[in-house]
């Protein structure tokens, strides 16, 4: 599982996200060209919970399976997870299974769109027989997650699922976030799905899972239907080193198979990755967006 965390948003709510439409729309418009401009995950993750801390919310807790199926997930190790949250809570809820326990998350998980927290079990599907268990709803409790809602994305493929939850201020209730969306949900389903989008494209590096540049060029190589012969004198090394880096390159992605690590490698997007280049959008090492020399907004 790879976390990451930004800082906590602030509480407040501006005038615009409330009142004046046009403004809201154009804040939306430059949005989503700063986020489709840069290339770096974490820049667009902090772009992203800026623009909902705008709208009112206070936190937001992205997870990622890309080698789940429909609604059933893939490995835990897999995850990728993105938090405002304290990595403890984050921690916390991923590894004790409590988003498990909530309604909305099944909900996002089979639909497209913005899904309340006020919904019943019912209207999400689910039959009498789920009942959230004490120990999550103390834990949903401890840490102020009892406001908020849950977004399900269009699939683009079979293999891959995703749910954004964005968390209301504990200080007010739900039929206030329950507003909050009814005025904005076409915006917040763009902004989020326009985020989910980028951060799938872009390549995924997680701990137990990240390939060396050796191992990654290999695979590469293999893709264009290259033998390990062939693939050794392209690179100037010997047919045993070649299997070496194959070998080395399945273990860290976790399978057996050759196939099955081009497959896997594909799914994280660490193939035929571009050079870096230069961010549009500067970022600090927690992924909080730095104003541009004469960015006067």
């Amino acid at each position: 599982m790879e976390d990451q965390s930004a800082a906590e948003f602030s509480t407040s709510v501006p005038a615009w996200a409330e009142h004046d439409a046009s403004s809201r729309d154009a804040r939306l418009t430059r949005h989503l060209r700063e986020v489709l401009s840069t290339h770096n995950r974490e820049t667009v993750w902090s772009l992203t919970v800026d623009f909902m801390r705008s709208l009112g919310f206070v936190h937001a807790l992205y997870g990622y399976s890309p080698d789940s199926r429909g609604a059933r997930l893939g490995a835990p190790e897999d995850f990728q997870v993105l938090s405002t949250l304290r990595p403890e809570v984050t921690s916390a809820m991923v590894e004790g299974g409590h988003y498990l326990q909530s309604t909305t998350f099944h909900w996002a998980l089979r639909n497209v769109g913005v899904g309340c927290w006020s919904m019943t079990a019912e209207e999400c599907g689910l039959g009498p027989e789920f009942v959230v268990s004490p120990a999550s709803m103390a834990f949903f409790e401890e840490n102020g997650l009892m406001t908020g809602c849950c977004i399900g994305f269009p699939k683009e493929r079979t293999r891959g699922n995703a749910v954004l939850s964005l968390i209301g201020d504990p200080a007010r209730p739900q039929s206030d976030i329950d507003a909050i969306i009814a005025e904005n949900e076409d915006v917040i389903f763009v902004a989020a799905t326009v985020a989910h989008r980028c951060i799938t494209s872009l390549p995924m590096e997680l701990p137990r899972r990240k390939l060396t540049p050796r191992q990654r060029e290999v695979l590469e190589w293999v893709a264009e239907g290259k033998t390990s012969a062939d693939i050794a004198t392209i690179m100037g090394l010997s047919v045993p080193t070649v299997e070496k880096h194959l070998r080395l390159a399945r273990e860290a992605l976790g399978v057996e198979t050759t196939a099955h690590a081009l497959i896997k490698a594909s799914f994280l997007n660490q193939m035929f990755i571009a050079d870096n280049q230069p961010d549009p959008f500067r970022h600090d090492a927690r992924g909080v967006r730095l104003r541009r020399p004469g960015d006067g907004r």
